[in-house]
């Protein structure tokens, strides 16, 4: 049988969802405002008390709201969040709904803006913190790829905080970790680590210049130029054109042949 007003195809717990994600949108409801009871949500909707508590679930899986069992306050309305989106983006990239060419171009994009932004905005204070970073990449040499790369990753993602823009954050970030993902296993069984390694210290060294220079079209040069470096050879001839247009849009150079 179904529930008043519904069909049986119908999912209608989505009108608890939907009125929820709205009036947080809207601002009707607030970090901290609490919604209605059960018995209220089942009265207001017309749905059955199942219905209620599987739109519930979603809306705490979404983190827009946290419900205790037998509280009688309703459950409570939580800040928006990146969390979901993130989340959901790295669930795409690992089931390899993007190809490693587009997340590499996209990165080419994420990254290049992120360092533009970083130059333009940075404090002395975020300058010393990239310092030690780079004091801990060399550190992290002797210990292996891995550790190394923990290290490499936190480099781009303080000028990501540095730059302050936090799509480019988010974005830039779930690419990153997805192309590490994808490519580790090549660069781990390299023969030439420790020359991969020095190369990208060598590449950080030059992006940290760039941005204490506060030359933001520079950095963001460099970004593409060593992006196309690293990973032209891994993707097909015509999205290699792709990275290389990208590469000349911003006026940069090309490796030798």
């Amino acid at each position: 049988m179904s529930e008043a007003g519904s069909t049986p195809n119908e999912r209608v717990f989505q009108r608890v969802v939907d009125y929820v994600q709205n009036a947080v949108a809207s601002g009707e409801l607030r970090p901290g405002d609490r919604l209605p009871s059960e018995r209220e949500l089942v009265e207001k909707f017309s749905i059955g008390r199942t219905s209620v508590r599987e739109a519930l679930r979603v809306l705490e899986n979404m983190e827009l709201v946290r419900s205790q069992p037998r509280d009688h306050r309703g459950p409570l309305i939580l800040p928006v969040s990146v969390g979901p989106v993130r989340r959901g983006i790295s669930m795409l990239a690992a089931a390899k709904v993007f190809s490693l060419a587009e997340l590499v171009q996209f990165r080419m994009i994420a990254d290049a803006s992120a360092n533009l932004l970083a130059a333009s905005r940075r404090t002395p204070e975020q300058i010393v913190a990239l310092e030690r970073n780079m004091a801990r990449m060399r550190q992290a040499m002797p210990r292996g790829y891995e550790a190394f790369g923990r290290a490499d990753m936190e480099f781009h993602e303080l000028i990501a905080d540095i730059g302050g823009n936090q799509l480019v954050q988010l974005y830039g970030g779930v690419t990153r970790e997805a192309i590490v993902s994808l490519i580790q296993a090549a660069v781990r069984d390299a023969s030439d680590q420790t020359a991969h390694m020095l190369q990208t210290i060598q590449h950080h060294r030059a992006v940290f210049d760039a941005i204490c220079d506060q030359d933001g079209p520079r950095a963001s040069r460099l970004a593409r130029e060593t992006l196309y470096a690293y990973y032209a050879d891994h993707v097909d001839a015509e999205d290699r054109e792709i990275m290389a247009e990208l590469v000349r849009e911003c006026g940069g150079r090309l490796p030798s042949a």
